[in-house]
């Protein structure tokens, strides 16, 4: 499989499992799992994915950065980022988050998140990233010149806010109020 080809799978991998399941005719469990075998079905079924094999699964699995899928027996999911209800996904033990910590966001939602703070919208945590270069990646998904706004996460912590890290550029938590949040400069 190759660079573009393993990219492309992981896109369609998480656009199924965190928010389209029924666009393939895959259901969700509660814990938001599918059987392995009928996501690669649904898969194989979408032009241009007929060559995809469980091993292909499998090394997507295994070799995404920062990684996004969990696979439980014969199950499969997406860790993170699920944009319906599904049972609470553990993010694993609380962390110190480091001083700083980046969100990117299009611009014309950033007079709100200042004046209201990072809220999950849908999902279960505000997802923030531990450098600036991967805050601009997940940005340019909304908007082609992104914000990156500064989030004083240490500060949050001290004040009690719970941070998870599920992988080492992604930092989960509830909320994040106004106050620990600046535009960057």
């Amino acid at each position: 499989m190759t660079n573009t080809q393993r990219r492309r799978l992981s896109k369609l991998m998480s656009y199924l499992l965190r928010h389209r399941p029924e666009e393939a005719g895959l259901t969700l469990d509660a814990g938001g799992m599918v059987p392995l075998e009928a996501l690669l079905a649904a898969i194989r079924q979408r032009r241009g994915y007929g060559w995809v094999t469980e091993d292909h699964i499998r090394d997507v699995v295994a070799t995404s950065k920062p990684p996004r899928f969990r696979l439980e027996g014969d199950r499969i999911g997406a860790r993170y980022g699920h944009s319906r209800r599904v049972r609470e996904i553990d993010p694993g033990e609380p962390v110190e988050p480091p001083e700083i910590l980046y969100h990117g966001t299009s611009r014309r939602a950033v007079p709100s998140i200042l004046a209201s703070g990072l809220h999950p919208r849908g999902r279960q945590f505000v997802h923030l990233s531990a450098t600036r270069e991967a805050a601009l990646r997940v940005g340019r998904r909304h908007d082609p010149q992104p914000a990156v706004l500064i989030i004083h996460a240490r500060k949050a912590h001290a004040d009690g806010l719970t941070f998870y890290a599920p992988t080492p550029e992604v930092y989960l938590v509830r909320r994040v109020s106004p106050e620990y949040i600046e535009m960057e400069q």
